[in-house]
């Protein structure tokens, strides 16, 4: 018989961002449990969620675990048996507690030796035994990453457990978390319809809960907030997509129904970002626009009920809005009134860190980071940079950041435009916190980005020179994000930056304005390191191989652009004949290489004596010069088929020559001539971690 399985576990309010995950590990444990069983079920499971509960749905599943043959293995034969072949005292003992007769025990060769054995079936158990365990351990395995405690057990969750659905069809499964026992009943929205709900099967969930006025499938949540959008908009404009806002709608509501608001037109002199964030980040409103992308003055709420029809929950959510758009004007009017330049002197009562300074610390730092970035960097304007480094941390000390913190940088661009700066200024100043992730551009003028280089690179060197090292999930600074953007940005700009600029140097010039507490080659190393990491992750990102991720970052990073492109070039040709008979070739000259001695000579023409070694040394000498120009300006893959043109004067060496020959300066010469080539290959990669494809 194909039975449903489901289990919800019913909870206090949920942050919604937590919701998703949560619930996909719950369905996570439950699979692994029933796979550990090995119990057949139809993969995958379905996954219900809202704030209030997690619940997993798992259908195709058998009334008892399948019965397992197990072969359990006893003493040795030399042990059980004598020298006529009789079974011995231990034969018999071990056949007794098998249940079975001594002439029914067999031989197992194992790499141990000769033992004797006994096959047995084992019977499967009823699911309806085996599921309050795999229950009880998928809820406690869930991870948060914040908890509650209960006293005086100490059990961590996220919130209280209020109650437990577990049905194996009509089936009640019974177990127990905490004092609060699994049943058939379930809950229904808090102010909606009947809120005790009675199961009677698996199957009826769904259903059931949509009768209380909950939608238990985020997707189906998610259609309906979108339809609602579109119904409550009026002709002619449409809600500002914007999808994370969807994401935290969709798990903040169990029966979403959208409605539409109004303000006064006045208010939309405040600039765009405001008004967005406003809505966005305080009220969860999503923001109305015309059909060229201007701002009106309408917004969109998801309510957490079924409708609004005296218009009192509109009128109230208008009357918020409007308090804060007025402290929203209030704030635009009074902050512009203070040029950016008076409030540079505010920076040092603004603490950054407390070993690393104020944000007056930080903004002299950046300067000279600044400076150095446009010595090197000669397509930069420099005194438009130099200003925007000056200022770009000014909008910290005003009214408007305090109260929308998320408005960082972009607050200082749009004053700094208000104040007639330079557009470059500007701009950069409005970008310098870009990217915040992987999704997110990099900014998009040259200063820009090389604000937010300084910015980030002065973060990461200065936590890591006071030993703020992110371990684990611990990152208060965000510098993994940080070390990540200026991956990012160097990758996307490529050859539009100077070959100067490395990670290697970029880290040296922002050493030098930190007194680190460890050597300043040790922090260097570890932050090179670290970066290195986030260059192995925006490949993965890119959906690059692991060997070739792990062939183009064998040697210290230094331009992430180039490991990218020259990724992509092996990538291309992987697989091909030439560069994969190469690549072996290669992986056992890396290995000759390592077990000999290291202060090899130079090659000697003179002694190399067989057909096959001058031709391949000919080859070598005619493929350095050109790999090298091709390299130099960034022909990877052009390069790479140069190298793999030299496979066969590589095959005919090995087929031909002895390279620990008896003659030790004939060995040594051997040797130089692999350790030159070896060099060639590693200017490209390490070609030898390229897996073969049969």
């Amino acid at each position: 018989m194909s039975n449903r399985f489901l289990l919800e576990v019913g909870l206090e309010e949920i942050p919604a961002w937590m919701v998703e995950d949560a619930s996909r590990q719950l369905a996570r444990e439950i699979e692994r449990g029933l796979q550990e069983l090995e119990v057949d079920f139809h993969s995958p499971s379905r996954r219900y969620n809202t704030p209030r509960r997690l619940a997993v749905g798992v259908d195709g599943l058998p009334d008892r675990q399948p019965d397992r043959r197990e072969v359990v293995t006893g003493p040795p034969t030399s042990v059980a048996f004598d020298d006529q072949g009789r079974p011995t005292q231990a034969a018999h003992g071990f056949a007794k507690k098998m249940g079975v007769e001594a002439a029914d025990l067999q031989v197992e060769k194992t790499v141990k030796g000769d033992y004797v054995s006994c096959s047995r079936t084992i019977e499967g158990k009823a699911l309806t035994e085996l599921l309050p365990q795999v229950s009880e351990k998928a809820v406690r395995a869930v991870q948060w990453p914040k908890n509650m405690y209960w006293r005086p057990s100490r059990f961590r969750y996220i919130r209280p457990i209020r109650w437990m659905v577990a049905l194996l069809g009509v089936r009640e499964i019974d177990f127990e978390i905490e004092g609060v026992k699994s049943g058939r009943i379930t809950w229904g929205h808090r102010f909606l319809g009947q809120q005790r709900l009675v199961l009677s099967n698996a199957e009826d969930y769904p259903e059931r809960l949509v009768r209380g006025y909950v939608l238990a499938d985020p997707q189906q949540r998610r259609q309906r907030i979108e339809a609602g959008l579109q119904q409550a908009v009026p002709e002619g404009l449409s809600p500002l997509a914007d999808e994370a806002l969807m994401e935290d709608v969709v798990y903040l509501n169990e029966y979403p129904t959208v409605i539409r608001g109004t303000f006064e037109e006045k208010y939309l002199e405040i600039p765009r970002e405001v008004l967005v964030t406003v809505m966005r980040f305080h009220q969860k409103y999503f923001a109305v626009v015309d059909r060229e992308g201007g701002l009106r003055n309408h917004f969109l709420t998801v309510l957490n009920t079924a409708d609004d029809e005296d218009g009192r929950i509109r009128k109230g959510h208008e009357k918020v809005l409007r308090a804060r758009l007025e402290d929203a004007a209030f704030f635009w009017e009074g902050d512009s009134a203070k040029p950016l330049q008076e409030r540079v002197s505010d920076l040092d009562a603004v603490t950054f860190q407390e070993k690393l300074g104020s944000y007056g610390d930080k903004t002299r730092r950046l300067k000279v980071l600044c400076g150095l970035l446009a010595q090197a960097w000669p397509q930069l304007d420099a005194p438009a940079l130099q200003t925007a480094a000056r200022l770009c941390k000014t909008d910290l000390t005003t009214d408007m950041v305090g109260e929308l913190p998320e408005l960082q940088g972009v607050m200082g661009g749009l004053y700094a435009r208000r104040q007639g700066h330079d557009e470059k200024v500007c701009q950069a100043i409005y970008q310098h916190y870009r990217p915040a992730s992987l999704e997110e551009d990099i900014p998009e003028s040259l200063e820009g980005a090389a604000l937010a280089l300084a910015d980030k690179l002065d973060t990461l060197v200065g936590c890591f020179g006071i030993g703020m090292i992110p371990k684990g999930s611990r990152d208060p600074f965000g510098l993994r994000r940080q070390a990540q953007g200026i991956v990012k940005i160097l990758m996307d700009l490529g050859e539009k930056t100077p070959a100067a600029l490395t990670l290697s140097q970029l880290a040296e010039w922002a050493l030098q304005e930190h007194d680190p507490q460890e050597p300043g080659e040790e922090v260097k190393g570890n932050v090179l390191e670290f970066l290195a990491q986030r260059v192995r992750h925006l490949l993965e990102q890119e959906g690059l191989a692991y060997d070739v991720i792990n062939a183009v970052l064998a040697s210290p990073v230094e331009r992430p652009h180039e490991r990218l492109r020259m990724a992509q070039a092996l990538s291309a040709m992987r697989g091909e004949e030439d560069f994969e008979a190469l690549a072996s070739a290669f992986k056992r000259i890396r290995n000759i290489l390592a077990k000999a001695r290291q202060d090899l000579p130079g090659v000697e023409e003179d002694l190399l004596e067989e057909e096959a070694e001058q031709e391949l040394y000919r080859h070598f000498q005619d493929a350095r010069p050109q790999v090298g120009r091709l390299l130099q300006a960034h022909e990877y893959e052009a390069a790479l088929r140069r190298m793999a043109a030299l496979r066969r004067p590589v095959d005919r060496f090995f087929d031909d020559v002895m390279v620990m020959a008896e003659e030790e300066r004939l060995q040594l010469n051997r040797l130089a001539l692999l350790r030159e080539l070896s060099r060639l290959f590693l200017s490209a990669a390490d070609i030898s971690e390229i897996v073969h494809k049969d």
